[in-house]
């Protein structure tokens, strides 16, 4: 057959996979399945020639993906790559969380296929034994994008509307993520199945966006006015919805200085330098699911170097990373609202549901420096985060990070009325967020190396395990007036000096349906200044596409139990384990008083088995790190809390007693 190359081939409407090494899975995670084995020496000396292949990987710290070209063999048998692309601005792949494709000797399992550019040959493996070819043929992609609207500096594209179409089928362009935005984490392409520039006052409705190679709407440069409304959007290989801006319009474009500090020269204009950059637009009801399939430093909505940019009452789920990303604090005056955010960072690790980063002209590498700058000139942290960020009752879940993660820099946001599933909230170093009126279902608050002078504001909580601050000298503004599940968690806050008018007890949720944790006139949270908020008006609203969508699971709130419950058997970590609470289980372990939780029963090849943990084992401690504080084991409530608004860090280590002897146990929590 004659015809340019192609990254992805149809058997009628089934997406093949191409000839790769391990084989696909879409059963596991990440990328389909991996192996260590995937480039070794042995596997690669059965390949002739695997110039063309890719070896696809994640980045070294589950930061995103990571993806090298093959080009063909060195001398020696190693292979010959080019340039790695995808995370920035390391490029590191990991050398256990990898495969490679697009390789003939790989052709091995039903459906893959393989294209031989050099002979003209496509060699295919029926998905079934004498399958038939398919009446219409086999379908591969070419075109990397289908619409584009492109205006003219000073002339921009406008009043135009696309809607009722359909975008299917688009050419990966993961190779071509080469463009660092300023200095978050991501690379990027200034290209999508439908792409818009110099443009203004668009409107993309009740299209329909699926099985795209790269990413499917991007909203690049100069943009005003651009509405994204009640679309359907699955099965990308990347992003769904990009609002970036060019860096020429940031006062500190790229790259930052080499040595990580704070220039001397630092251009204090506030604001933009051009009009270079999206504002003044809407991404509303669309339903987004199933993205980042190829690019795992990807997203269900990313906005970088833009202004006012709202996103509501979206519903956005199984993601590789963050549901809704913001790269940067230029310029801030986004309005993130009514989203249904879940099943997120599910390829990748310490990040959230939402997902921020600041790195703007005051950041820099070096803490200490970038303290005393901000502390000797306070004005220098707002010269680009105009606009305070709003994120106002959101529904957010992740069960492998943080729900909502504000990190390196992120500043001046809003923060409230918002419901915290698992993950709980993280406030990393920024200045003027205030986080109130939140549920923090199951897990607690993590502020991590705040600013002697950060102004923050954290009131009007619900939390429901300890905090967990990593090098916190002072504690902001303000943090007061929260409910906490346990007494003894109050006590630990007041002992740093905050919560003096917080209380602790029963929420009292209502639970009269799941998914709603709305609490009663009597409770203590009505006390501390907490208001209920609407729990059912979260996610797209068109009843064609909230038909469509689906919901996260609810878990059930972990109370602390009453003294007739402290026995009962709890799940967690393979294990069953309960609170030590009566005098027959301290004399067995060999207590000296009831404390700790007792090991009932360990599952083979769980976490707790790998870790070594034994029935009749007793927890007594969480051990702390340089950063974070060792916490007592007072009950398997208290465990499992903790446990969960520690899962960021991958592990934990904790106090075992057995034998009469304390032994230290690393418990993985991924």
């Amino acid at each position: 057959m004659e015809t340019a190359p192609f990254q992805r081939l149809w058997y009628a409407d089934r997406l093949l996979p191409r000839a790769r090494y391990p084989n696909y899975d879409p059963a596991k995670l990440p990328l389909g399945g991996v192996s260590a084995d995937a480039t070794s020496a042995e596997r690669i000396a059965r390949w002739k020639n695997p110039a063309g292949g890719i070896v696809q990987a994640l980045h070294s710290s589950r930061w995103g993906s990571v993806h090298i070209p093959i080009l063909g063999k060195n001398a020696d048998g190693t292979l010959r790559l080019g340039p790695a692309v995808g995370n920035a601005p390391s490029t590191s792949p990991s050398i256990t969380e990898r495969f490679v494709e697009n390789i003939r000797e790989e052709l091995d399992a039903p459906g893959e296929w393989y294209h031989d550019v050099g002979q003209n040959w496509l060699y295919f493996k029926p998905p079934v034994r004498d399958a038939s070819p398919p009446p219409l043929g086999f379908r591969a992609s070419t075109a990397e994008s289908l619409i584009q609207i492109v205006g003219a500096p000073g002339a921009p594209a406008h009043n135009i509307r696309i809607a009722g179409i359909g975008f299917r089928g688009t050419e990966p362009t993961f190779l071509k993520s080469t463009e660092p935005l300023l200095r978050s984490d991501w690379r990027f392409y200034r290209g999508g199945a439908l792409f818009i520039t110099d443009a203004e006052r668009i409107g993309i409705e009740d299209d329909k966006f699926h099985d795209l190679g790269g990413n499917a709407i991007v909203v690049s440069g100069h943009a005003r006015g651009v509405s994204i409304r009640r679309n359907l959007i699955d099965q990308i290989g990347a992003s769904a919805i990009s609002f970036v801006g060019e860096p020429q319009a940031v006062r500190l474009p790229p790259p930052p200085p080499a040595d990580g500090q704070l220039r001397a020269d630092i251009d204090r204009t506030t604001g933009p330098r051009s009009d270079q950059y999206p504002a003044d637009s809407i991404a509303q009801d669309n339903l987004i699911h199933d993205v980042g399939t190829i690019e795992k430093q990807s997203a269900g909505v990313e906005i970088a170097m833009s202004a006012r940019i709202t996103i509501d009452h979206n519903s956005i789920y199984r993601v590789p990373r963050a549901g809704i990303n913001i790269g940067d604090g230029n310029w801030g005056g986004h309005r993130i609202t009514n989203n249904d955010v879940f099943d997120t960072v599910r390829e990748s690790s310490d990040h959230g549901a939402f997902n921020s980063w600041g790195r703007d002209r005051y950041w820099q590498s070096d803490r200490p420096a970038m303290e005393r700058a901000t502390t000797a000139d306070r004005a220098i942290v707002r010269l680009d985060t105009l606009e305070t960020i709003v994120l106002r009752h959101n529904r957010f879940r992740s069960d492998h990070g943080w729900d909502i993660d504000l990190d390196d820099g992120s500043t001046n946001y809003l923060i409230e009325d918002n419901l915290l599933l698992a993950g709980g909230l993280k406030l990393r170093e920024g200045f003027d967020r205030t986080a109130r009126n939140n549920i923090i279902l199951n897990n607690s608050f993590h502020p991590h190396m705040w600013f002697t002078n950060s102004n923050d504001v954290f009131e009007h909580n619900i939390v429901m395990a300890g905090y967990q601050p990593v090098i916190i000298k002072r504690w902001g503004k303000a943090v007061d007036f929260n409910l906490f599940v346990t007494a003894s968690d109050l006590k630990t806050a007041q002992s740093n000096e905050t919560d003096l008018h917080s209380l602790s007890g029963d929420p009292q949720f209502i639970s009269s349906r799941p998914g709603d944790y709305a609490v009663r006139p009597t409770s203590p949270a009505i006390r501390i200044g907490y208001h209920n908020i609407a729990m059912g008006d979260f996610g797209v609203r068109p009843q064609r596409l909230r038909a469509l969508a689906e919901r996260p699971a609810f878990p059930k709130p972990e109370l602390a139990p009453a003294p007739a419950q402290r026995g009962a058997p709890r799940a967690f970590a393979g294990m069953m384990v309960k609170t030590v609470s009566t005098l027959g289980e301290q004399s067995a372990a060999g207590l000296a008083k009831q404390v700790g939780v007792l090991v009932l029963s360990v599952k083979p090849d769980s976490a707790a088995a790998t870790s070594g943990l034994r029935p009749g084992d007793v927890i007594l401690t969480i051990e702390g790190t340089t950063d974070i504080l060792a916490q007592a084991v007072t009950a398997a409530s208290s465990l499992i809390a903790t446990a969960k608004a520690r899962q960021w860090q991958g592990s934990m280590v904790i106090s075992v007693f057995r034998n009469q002897q304390i032994r230290k146990v690393s418990l993985p929590l991924q």
